[in-house]
């Protein structure tokens, strides 16, 4: 079991990440957060806060998938799936301020082209999320699963991020109310 300390640096992190990206984000508040001892931060994450991020990234992407895979299976079918799956991301804004937007994509908008460990590890989220709604839409027998999967996170992430720049959840909105007509263009009418 890992160590509490290193749980609660991973999950601070995360959350920190989120909301006010990477280079808002400072070890000293990290460490104070967390509530975790300052020497647990390096003992556990030798190469400072680029390791600490990496492993946080890689908790928001499972933390994410699980939560989203959780919504899209308790619905009927692909439509009342992914219109959860929206629904939750526009709650998460509406309740947060706009704080709280995808985990990932600050983090990849500020560092993945300056931080090759930083950019395996948000190239890693994305292609998780992808394959978990790519496998999702193959089991429900949606053609062009892997197709229609790229083109769904596509979607979601730009009105993510408008709606982040926006203040404002009307891209999402657009966006979920457009999956029918994007539902079926792929071939499926659920």
């Amino acid at each position: 079991m890992e160590a509490v300390a290193r749980v609660r640096l991973i999950e601070t992190t995360a959350r920190l990440l989120q909301t006010q990206g990477f280079h808002n984000t400072g070890l000293n508040q990290i460490v104070a957060e967390s509530a975790a001892p300052k020497g647990s931060l390096y003992h556990y994450f030798p190469g400072g806060k680029v390791d600490l991020a990496v492993a946080a990234i890689d908790h928001s992407a499972r933390v994410t998938a699980q939560r989203l895979g959780e919504l899209c299976m308790a619905q009927p079918g692909a439509l009342p799936g992914l219109t959860a799956v929206i629904d939750h991301f526009i709650a998460e804004f509406e309740s947060s301020a706009f704080q709280k937007g995808c985990p990932i994509a600050t983090v990849t908008l500020e560092q993945a082209a300056l931080d090759d460990a930083i950019q395996a590890a948000c190239a890693r989220a994305y292609a998780l999320w992808q394959q978990g709604l790519q496998a999702w839409l193959g089991a429900l027998k949606v053609p062009n699963p892997a197709h229609l999967a790229e083109h769904l996170l596509v979607l979601i992430e730009g009105a993510m991020l408008l709606s982040r720049a926006q203040r404002d959840c009307a891209p999402l909105r657009r966006v979920r109310s457009g999956l029918p007509l994007l539902l079926n263009l792929s071939g499926s009418a659920s």
